[in-house]
Order: C-alpha cells, then sequence, then structure tokens
C-alpha cells in the first residue's frame, strides 16, 4: 500500500526496507537484529491483509520523504488495539516542524473516510504533547473527554470530515 503527500510518501514496509526497519523501529533507540525487523516486517504485511473496506484492523505504514529512501517515522491506522480505530503518526525528531505529521494525519483520514469507508476514528494523545494535539485539531479532530489523568480524548466522524474538506483545498 502507498499513499502521497504533498512532500511524502506513505508505504508499506518491504523485505528490500530491512536495514531501514532494524534503524528506525525502536525510534532513535538502539537499532533491532534483522531477524526481528524482518519479524516486525512480516506481522505488518499479515495485519494488513485482515483489513477490509468499512474495518480495519491495522494499518502501519513507513514515512518517507518523497525524494529518499530513508525512513522518518510511521503513522497509521490501530484498529486492534483499543478496540476502536485509532489514528497514529510519530516523526523522527529531525523531521518535525515541518507540518509532516499534519500531512500523515490528512492523509490517513482521507484514506479512512474515502477509500476505507470507515465511520469514525479516535485520537489522543498525552496532554503535555500539545504538538499531537494541535495537528488532531488542526484536521478536524474534535476533543470528546479526557482520561482520568487529564489525556485528551478525540474523534472525528465521516460527516465532520466531509465537512471540513468542503472547506479546504484538496491534499
Amino acid at each position: 500500500m502507498q499513499l502521497q503527500t504533498a512532500h511524502l510518501l506513505l508505504r508499506t514496509v518491504e523485505d528490500s526496507d530491512l536495514t531501514e526497519v532494524m534503524r528506525m523501529w525502536n525510534f532513535g533507540g538502539e537499532p533491532i537484529s534483522g531477524e526481528d525487523a524482518q519479524a516486525a516486517i512480516d506481522k505488518m504485511k499479515h495485519r494488513h491483509l485482515q483489513n477490509r473496506p468499512g474495518s480495519i484492523h491495522h494499518l502501519c505504514l513507513a514515512v518517507f520523504e518523497r525524494d529518499r529512501d530513508v525512513i522518518i517515522g510511521w503513522c497509521g491506522l490501530d484498529g486492534e488495539t483499543m478496540g476502536k480505530l485509532h489514528i497514529f503518526f510519530l516523526i523522527d525528531e529531525a523531521f518535525r516542524n515541518r507540518g509532516y505529521a499534519t500531512q500523515c494525519a490528512e492523509r490517513l483520514l482521507d484514506y479512512a473516510f474515502t477509500e476505507a469507508m470507515v465511520e469514525g476514528v479516535d485520537g489522543g494523545c498525552e496532554q503535555a504533547n500539545q504538538a499531537s494535539l494541535k495537528v488532531m485539531q488542526k484536521v478536524g479532530f474534535v476533543i470528546t473527554d479526557h482520561e482520568a489523568n487529564g489525556d485528551p480524548r478525540l474523534y472525528i466522524t465521516a460527516e465532520q470530515y466531509k465537512r471540513m474538506k468542503e472547506r479546504k483545498l484538496p491534499l
């Protein structure tokens, strides 16, 4: 699977990405072994096969700048961990403040609502993570509640997304 934005390529990792997955799986931590990276790639491929229109089981995409073969982050939609479809995005610190998280979130929502035909997407972050909160609100998520520790819970429906998209320029 491959999704594009103005500056990014979001795609399923392949076996040929093994070295990059080894480097970026722990996101700035110690690289993982080739065996562990291959297991992660195989697990992602298996999970992607379970996705169906109206139901995303799990979609994890590597984030690349369009002109480079270096993973700069991860993003996707997870429908298995929390029992609801949940958006996630994580951009390497060296590539932040370029609008990449917003591009990921916008493109994931576009995929979720126009191609996968889901009804809604959850979001959340630690309350101290104001950058992620701003990204989610910028792309149309609305705070619906807070966890006991104060972390915000957010949600966007297909209808809210459609109304927001009508007010903006295309992706």
